[in-house]
């Protein structure tokens, strides 16, 4: 098993709106071959459970990220790197939005479930709605990393369209490690998904 270690200092990189659903992270150049819309292929990830963390796409896999309906319906789901390259996307509810972040981030990942593995071979990483289209008139348009501090308020949706992620990996593959649900204390909570690059060897 792999040893996971927590990281004292991450980099807010954006944030992905879920109207519940699931997001992808996928190779990018094998996006176009998910339809979650146009073919109905979201009908498939409805009525999985919780241990199954990925999905086939054309021979390849994709992994499910975010969206616990039970800290949020309706939520921002806060993106970070670290220096060492893990990803961190975050979904959080508490009246402190960015101290209940910073929980979430440097929380112990000892006991979180471990996730499938991801094969990145284009170098570049892609995030979006499991909802939507990988590629074309049904497809969420992918904006760069934007390095920024991370918002003080959860707020309402954007007016503008959605966006995914699409950004370099930092290796070339990632394990996935999931914490469901945790409260923090009365009024806080999180749900955490780390994506741990995998240097030098294919993930299996």
């Amino acid at each position: 098993m792999d040893t996971v270690t927590v990281h004292t200092s991450w980099t807010h990189i954006g944030r992905l709106w879920t109207n519940g659903e699931p997001y992808l992270a996928v190779d990018a150049a094998g996006r176009r071959f998910w339809r979650g819309l146009s073919d109905d292929e979201y009908d498939r990830i409805v009525d999985m459970t919780p241990e199954e963390t990925s999905i086939a796409v054309a021979g390849s896999t994709a992994l499910l990220v975010g969206a616990d309906g039970v800290v949020r319906d309706d939520s921002w789901m806060e993106v970070f790197e670290s220096a060492e390259g893990t990803l961190a996307i975050v979904q959080a509810s508490g009246p402190d939005y960015r101290r209940t972040l910073e929980s979430a981030l440097n929380h112990p990942s000892a006991i979180d479930d471990v996730g499938d593995a991801l094969s990145v071979p284009s170098g570049d990483l892609a995030i979006f709605s499991a909802a939507l289209d990988g590629i074309g008139e049904h497809a969420m348009p992918l904006s760069p990393p934007q390095s920024g501090p991370p918002p003080l308020e959860h707020g309402p949706p954007s007016r503008e369209p959605d966006t995914g992620l699409l950004l370099p990996a930092r290796g070339n593959g990632y394990r996935l490690r999931v914490r469901w649900y945790t409260k923090i204390d009365d009024q806080s909570c999180f749900a955490r998904w780390l994506l741990l690059p995998v240097h030098d060897r294919q993930p299996t």
